[in-house]
This record gives C-alpha cells, structure tokens and sequence, in this order.
C-alpha cells in the first residue's frame, strides 16, 4: 500500500503538480460501525483562476469519486461512508489545499458545491442538486 504524502487533517498544504491525502487507518472496527454522516471538505486557497482537479477515494480501493474540479477560493464538500478515505489533488497552478473530515455533517450546505453521485453509489447515500 502507498502512504500518503499528506494525513487528513491537513491544512496549508502547497500543491503544485500532485498532492494526497489520507485518513489515518483505525484498526477499531467499532468506530467505524458508529461513525454518522460524513463529508470530505476540500479547500483551495489561491487566485480565482487557479485551478484544481480533486479525487475523492476510499482506502480499500473499491471506489472513487470524481474528477471534481475546484478554483482558488472555493470549497467542494462530498459525503462519504464510515470507511476510510484519501483525497488525491492535480494542479498546474500554485495552490495551497485543507483537507479535513466534517463528522455528523449537515447537508446540502448553501454556500459550498454540493456534489451529485456522479458514479451511481447508491450504497454512499449521496446528497441531491
């Protein structure tokens, strides 16, 4: 398995070219079985025409959420399961990125994109435009 570059929480991670993210792995099965609604929040920090392109995945490989595209000053906020998840992000332009999980999450969120399941994973509960 590859480590990541970068553990979620992160924050003011400069990413020029490629950055990742990961939760940290729990091995207690009974925190993830209690774990409520979630979200990856994605926060770029840069000029309006800057420009990412944003993965969102889980750590045991079996899905993967995008390509969400982000500019400088923006927040992408995805709902995600109670498995652990990593946040792969490309950028040609100069970036800084938080990466951070939103426990018991309230949605849709008025001011940030809401993201429509755009693979069809029933199973994540997705929030709806």
């Amino acid at each position: 398995m590859v480590s990541a570059q970068n553990p979620i929480p992160s924050y003011n991670v400069p990413v020029y070219h490629a950055a990742n993210f990961q939760e940290q792995q729990n091995k207690d099965n009974l925190q993830l079985i209690s774990r409520g609604k979630r979200e990856v929040v994605v926060q770029g920090h840069g000029t309006p025409s800057s420009l990412a392109t944003v993965y969102v995945y889980s750590l045991d490989y079996l899905d993967l959420l995008g390509p969400f595209t982000i500019h400088g000053g923006e927040t992408l906020r995805v709902e995600i399961d109670s498995r652990e998840w990593g946040v792969f992000v490309e950028s040609e332009d100069h970036l800084t990125m938080d990466v951070w999980i939103d426990e018991e999450a309230k949605m849709p969120s008025q001011n940030n994109q809401e993201v429509k399941d755009p693979c069809g994973f029933e199973h994540l509960n997705r929030i709806q435009r």
